[in-house]
């Protein structure tokens, strides 16, 4: 079986797996969410930093995590916590945008403060996950959180297509040297095409403002890939894991996802609230 069939069937079991959780409700779709956190986690200590299941560190963050997912989604429901997320997951981006743009060779040292604070794993990825279960909480929330996937995930699909058909020059070549220029334009556009009738169709008339925003974040969503790739290639590794056939790790198939929660979030926020 080719890779591109293996990437495509993989694809359709998520997407029957999150559109049976959506449909089943706001339970279920929290539980998924929340169960992506020690998935992540657990690539990132074991396969990233080189650390057992049973550190302290390792242990330590999988707690920091799932206390906080549970607390804010189950037991302290409110704006201003969600307030509080959101920012912190914004000032998450600006310091994933400072690496990847400022920190321009491998970083021996840098590579040690990681492994010796591996144990905020667990909050790196708290954060934006409740960025992104803040989705949730809204009244029209399966039409909104369904749009936040068509506007990730169809920037990495079409972008691949797109990038076999007609990717001739490099995106950036050092970070990701199979990511090409075409391929990014076209998952943009086609993110953005997408997403603005899913969006004009269930949710709300589309405006000027509407379209700009799913411009930025579907761009952002390639600047998390970017991200996740630049500190994949700190640690000397290809993939996160191999758990999903033809994508690699959990931490693969939502790295941009994880970058882009925290903007959508507060676009609703703004807009909605």
């Amino acid at each position: 079986m080719s890779n591109n069939t293996t990437r495509i069937i993989s694809g359709l079991v998520l997407i029957l797996i999150v559109g049976a959780c959506v449909y089943f409700g706001v339970t279920s779709t929290l539980f998924a969410v929340g169960i992506l956190g020690p998935l992540v986690i657990d690539e990132l200590i074991t396969n990233f930093y080189e650390q057992s299941r049973t550190s302290k560190r390792y242990i330590l963050a999988q707690t920091i995590y799932l206390t906080g997912f549970w607390f804010f989604n189950f037991y302290q429901i409110s704006e201003s916590s969600f307030t509080f997320w959101i920012s912190a997951g914004i000032l998450l981006d600006v310091l994933l945008l400072s690496y990847l743009f400022l920190v321009y060779t491998k970083s021996d040292t840098l590579l040690k403060i990681f492994k010796m604070t591996s144990w905020l794993a667990g909050l790196y990825v708290l954060i934006p996950l409740l960025c992104l279960s803040y989705v949730i909480h809204f009244p029209n929330w399966r039409n909104l959180f369904v749009a936040l996937l068509f506007l990730n995930f169809m920037v990495d699909t079409a972008a691949y297509f797109s990038g076999k058909k007609f990717g001739k020059h490099k995106l950036w070549e050092a970070v990701s040297p199979k990511k090409t220029i075409e391929g990014a334009v076209g998952g943009v556009l086609s993110s953005v095409i997408v997403t603005s009738l899913f969006w004009n169709t269930f949710i709300a008339k589309v405006t000027p403002l509407t379209v700009v925003f799913f411009l930025i974040v579907a761009c952002c969503s390639q600047v998390g890939d970017l991200a996740q790739s630049k500190l994949k290639r700190q640690f000397e590794i290809k993939d996160s894991s191999s758990l999903i056939p033809g994508h690699g790790g959990v931490y693969d198939r939502i790295d941009s996802l994880l970058f882009v929660a925290p903007l959508y979030a507060f676009y609703l926020m703004a807009t909605f609230r």
